[in-house]
């Protein structure tokens, strides 16, 4: 949980230009939680402004003012970060008391020969026993190392130079290094620190792509979240600015906020897993037939044609295409199986979440042998896997410690059998890019792991989860905006977001590629973002951004198609039949196109006009319940019940369990106009049936209307068609008077 949403109101007088009465207000806080060491502190912050205030006074130009303004209000909001933990802390934020109280504090350079001894002593030891005593020595001081720096309040010049020192140290691991950063990073979401964000800023330049990839995540998180805090720190608004101007570091945070927004699709992912893929393989029978397949076909060359053919009438064939695509997209198909993997007592410790797939952790060691020895496939072939996150490797070890000891075997074999093929096949170049190790894909992974986190830690609801908020446009505060907006990561961020149809979140980012890159508001863009107005239902800004990429490209049928669904879409049937027809002009083969064209001119009023594009339609697509109820309801309409009546014959019966209300009583009055009174009564009894079943207009009606309130509504219509006006109160009454007989 952010300090922000627990210390009220007062950060908002500092917004407001009112850092005097912000010092009034913090200076009574300190002194109510009697916190002298923050009273000392804060005491030199106001003497400080007060002189500030005086030179103001006094007229003198004072070049340094501003700079100085800056660093008073960023020291202010780190006392009042302080105070607030202090004052809030154990009663809003339980868990992060208990650890702050039980963790065991140490200096960093205690953690660095600790985290040394345990690298040089896996180097130079062969006992086993003497491993295993190692690993879980380094495994609760690993723990207690992340337990310290991440309920560590602001840092000391001393204390980040001897961070500094930990994540430069050459004889420490690499997994070791990546908790350290990412104890940092959770810090730093808790508790503003400008020393810690320099720190990440330090160790996205680290050589090892794994520290590098959490620290650049960790930067991207703290940016969104702390952008306007940074804002009042100089010596860090330089140091990203410098990381900002490298074009390396731009696309890398845009593939960072891309993950994050491919993350808002695993829980859909999930869902369908969960309800349709997994249940629909396990109750296809055609699974249960699955070939025999015998031990020395698995070492044959070519694929036996009897399993292609299963894999393909099973439906697994498709469903594994489906997931692979959903893998190549860089999407989260893992968190189904692993989620209810997380119950072992290793999740139970916070930094275990954090920690890199190790062969070193204790419970590892036991369950896939020594790393020191080569003859340990298991582990290889987990290290290497890049399709499960560190997060899942740990669940999937403790759950094949609960497997036999044969079926491990097997399972051993057959993993150490795809992670070859994966290097070795070439016929398939989307998985052999998955299955390197790139920057990228270490990234992915990272995220994933967080996403676990956020999703599924026990205590989670004390932690803000930061993927709410990174899947969204970024504010005008965040240090990284420049670079979020140029051209290109635009065009990616919205294309990702299209798919997904978050159209609105794609509408923010087509704003801003329009602010800032208007020469890039291509014919294409502007379709886009016509579109993504169109699913919102925002049709006057869909009009005008059809009608800009039509300026630019004209004689697009696709753009004159949608803007004629858009004009349709808010009753403008004269512009849409316009734009129809001019469709219909460019593809006259699209029967789908005759006939809007002909709902247009039905809407009009011109049915004489729609007949013949609906005979049209009729003679190729007679079976069609659309054209023969409008070639009904035309030829009603402009009064030929004859003809009518071949249509509504046609309707009741080959399409009675699909027609409507209104179709039963059109097809009623029609018979009733051409003096066929029986079969107009019968109509009119299949209408009452299904009138209350079907929407009214609530601006007539203030409830549901009866059948006869209906009858009595279509009144006007009847005598337009030719009843007399004085027959027509009679016509309900003698629908009521032949059902009795």
């Amino acid at each position: 949980m952010k300090i922000d949403s627990l210390s009220g109101n007062q950060i908002d007088l500092i917004k407001c230009g009112q850092f005097y009465h912000f010092l009034e207000q913090l200076t009574e806080t300190v002194k109510m939680g009697e916190l002298t060491e923050l009273e000392y502190e804060l005491s030199g912050i106001i003497a400080t402004y007060d002189a500030l205030i005086d030179y103001f006074n006094q007229g003198a130009d004072d070049p340094e003012r501003d700079r100085v303004y800056q660093q008073l209000v960023g020291h202010a909001l780190q006392i009042a970060d302080r105070c607030t933990i202090a004052t809030h802390g154990a009663k809003e934020l339980p868990y992060y008391t208990a650890q702050c109280k039980a963790v065991r504090r140490e200096s960093l350079h205690v953690y660095l020969l600790q985290l040394e001894a345990f690298a040089e002593g896996i180097r130079s030891t062969s006992d086993i026993e003497e491993l295993k005593q190692l690993a879980t020595d380094h495994d609760r001081q690993l723990s207690n190392l992340f337990t310290d720096l991440w309920t560590q309040d602001t840092w000391s010049a001393a204390t980040a130079s001897e961070a500094d020192k930990l994540l430069l140290a050459p004889s420490i691991t690499e997994a070791d290094q990546c908790v350290i950063v990412s104890a940092v990073t959770l810090s730093i979401l808790r508790m503003f620190d400008p020393l810690k964000l320099l720190f990440l800023c330090d160790a996205y330049y680290h050589s090892q792509p794994t520290v590098s990839m959490r620290a650049l995540v960790g930067i991207v998180i703290t940016c969104n979240c702390w952008g306007e805090r940074i804002s009042y720190y100089n010596e860090v608004k330089a140091r990203l600015t410098l990381l900002t101007d490298d074009p390396i570091f731009s696309n890398q945070v845009c593939d960072v906020i891309l993950q994050f927004t491919r993350s808002a699709d695993t829980e859909e992912i999930d869902r369908k897993m969960r309800e349709e893929i997994i249940p629909g393989l396990m109750k296809n029978p055609k699974l249960r037939r699955m070939p025999h397949i015998k031990k020395e076909d698995l070492s044959a060359d070519d694929i036996n044609p009897d399993w292609e053919q299963w894999m393909h009438e099973s439906g697994l064939e498709e469903s594994m295409r489906e997931i692979t695509e959903w893998q190549m997209e860089g999407a989260d198909v893992n968190m189904s199986t692993f989620s209810q993997l997380k119950r072992y007592p290793f999740f139970y410790n916070i930094s275990n979440w954090f920690r890199p797939f190790d062969a070193w952790q204790a419970d590892m060691m036991a369950i896939i042998g020594n790393p020191n020895e080569n003859n340990n496939p298991l582990g290889k072939t987990i290290l290497q896997s890049n399709y499960l996150c560190d997060s899942d490797k740990y669940s999937f070890c403790y759950a094949i410690r609960e497997i036999p000891q044969i079926q491990r075997e097997a399972m051993m074999a057959q993993l150490e059998e795809q992670n070859t093929a994966l290097k070795e096949g070439a016929d398939i170049p989307d998985l052999k890019r998955l299955s390197k190790q790139t920057a990228q894909s270490i990234m992915r992974q990272y995220v994933q792991n967080l996403y676990r986190f956020f999703k599924l830690f026990p205590n989670i609801k004390e932690f803000d989860n930061p993927f709410d908020d990174l899947a969204y446009c970024p504010q005008h505060s965040n240090p990284l905006y420049r670079t979020i907006v140029e051209a290109d990561n635009l065009f990616k961020l919205i294309s990702l977001n299209i798919k997904q149809k978050n159209y609105l979140r794609a509408i923010e980012y087509f704003i801003r590629l329009e602010g800032y890159h208007p020469e890039r508001m291509e014919a294409t863009q502007l379709q886009q973002l016509g579109l993504c107005y169109q699913k919102k239902k925002m049709y006057d800004a869909a009009i005008e951004a059809y009608t800009k990429a039509d300026l630019i490209q004209p004689d697009s049928y696709w753009t004159i198609h949608h803007l004629a669904q858009c004009y349709r879409a808010i009753n403008q049937y004269d512009r849409a039949l316009e734009y129809y027809e001019t469709a219909e002009s460019m593809k006259p083969d699209n029967l789908s196109l005759t006939f809007h064209v002909a709902e247009m001119l039905y809407e009009e009023g011109e049915y004489e006009e729609a007949l013949p594009r609906l005979h049209k339609i009729d003679y190729h697509h007679p079976e069609a319940l659309k054209s023969v109820r409008l070639l009904a309801e035309c030829n009603f309409l402009i009064g030929r019940p004859e003809q009518a009546a071949r249509y509504y014959e046609r309707m009741l019966t080959e399409h009675a369990d699909e027609l409507t209300a209104t179709d039963w009583r059109h097809a009623a009055y029609n018979y009733w106009l051409w003096g066929k009174r029986d079969d107009c009564f019968r109509c009119m009894a299949r209408a009452e049936e299904l009138q209350p079943m079907e929407p009214y207009d609530e601006e007539l009606y203030a409830s549901a209307p009866k059948f006869a309130d209906v009858l009595y509504a279509d009144s006007r219509m009847l005598h337009a068609l030719g009843a007399r006006k004085e027959d027509l109160p009679y016509l309900y009454d003698a629908y009521c008077r032949s059902r009795k007989k």
